[in-house]
C-alpha cells in the first residue's frame, strides 16, 4: 500500500500534526503535562506512618487468629476455648 504524507517543508507548526486514529484523544499541553506529573507525585508515607498502618492490620490479624484458634501467637500460649493445645517438642 501507499501512504500520503505532508512534506516537511510544508509543515508550519509541528505540534499541530495529528496522527491518524488519535484525533479523538485530546493533546496535552505543557501545562496539562505539568499537572499530570505533579498529580502522580503522591505523598510518600514516612516510616512512622507505615508502621502505624501495618500495626493496625497486624493487631487485627492477631485478634482474628486468637478468636478462631484460641491461641496467642505473640505469647506463644494456648488460651481456653474450642481447641485443646498440646506442646510438641521438636
Amino acid at each position: 500500500g501507499t501512504r500520503e504524507s505532508t512534506p516537511c517543508s510544508l509543515i508550519r507548526d509541528p505540534d499541530s500534526i495529528r496522527t491518524p486514529g488519535s484525533t479523538t484523544r485530546p493533546t496535552r499541553s505543557a501545562e496539562t503535562n505539568q499537572r499530570v506529573q505533579s498529580s502522580t507525585r503522591r505523598h510518600i508515607p514516612t516510616s512512622h506512618e507505615m508502621d502505624e498502618f501495618f500495626t493496625l492490620a497486624e493487631v487485627d490479624q492477631q485478634r482474628q487468629f486468637i478468636e478462631k484458634y484460641n491461641f496467642d501467637p505473640v505469647k506463644d500460649k494456648p488460651l481456653p476455648g474450642r481447641y485443646q493445645w498440646e506442646k510438641v517438642d521438636p
